[in-house]
């Protein structure tokens, strides 16, 4: 991302974006006069690594984070956390919409099954519903007094109801579509810490 630079001299002001040019303005040695001393700046490549999403076409669009459910200190219930406990509630969070089929939203009316796999526990379901003036897909878990320390490569996993051709669009068929934590900085993944 580019910063933006501004810096002020006897009423004058020079702004330039840094990863161009820096511009450096300063009183000259006549009364009033400035004098503009132009940086010179380096080019650099940085090959970037693949996008999060992958590569190739997507069906589907997800969005996925988790919150606190419960009495859960120091924070309360429905706070953005990827941080927990044993014997704490991670709450799953979900939604989406279905691009082959045109953008629509991702609801129980047009998701055949939506299920979360949290690595070493069975297969959750994850449900539709209202949450304050919004609905999203949710799940809750939580966190065995045993489970293990560390991060938790759970993956989310939705599949679409086919839609059906309409005078003006072609039938599109059931999509599939997967999110995993794969690839993610560390700390930004689920992660089990000690009590």
């Amino acid at each position: 991302m580019n910063k933006l630079m501004i810096r002020t001299v006897l009423g004058v002001t020079g702004v330039a974006v840094a990863a161009t040019a820096v511009f450096s303005v300063g009183a000259g040695a006549g009364a009033g006069a400035v004098t503009v001393h132009a940086a010179t700046a380096s080019t650099t490549t940085t090959t970037l690594a693949p996008p999060a999403q992958g590569v190739g076409p997507h069906p589907i669009f997800m969005y996925v984070d988790t919150v606190a459910g419960g009495n859960y200190k120091p924070v309360s219930d429905c706070d953005m956390t990827n941080l927990f406990q044993p014997g704490q509630t991670v709450v799953f969070r979900m939604y989406g919409v279905n691009v082959a089929a045109g953008g629509i939203n991702l609801t129980s009316a047009t998701v055949a099954n939506a299920w979360i796999k949290i690595p070493g526990v069975k297969a959750q379901t994850l449900y539709f519903g209202n949450h304050g003036t919004n609905s999203y897909w949710t799940d809750g878990w939580t966190v065995p007094t045993n489970y293990p320390v560390g991060i938790v490569n759970f993956v989310v996993h939705v599949v679409t109801k086919p839609v059906p051709a309409t005078a003006t669009t072609k039938a599109v068929p059931a999509e599939s579509g997967t999110f995993s934590q794969a690839g993610l900085a560390p700390p930004s993944r689920l992660t089990i810490v000690k009590a």
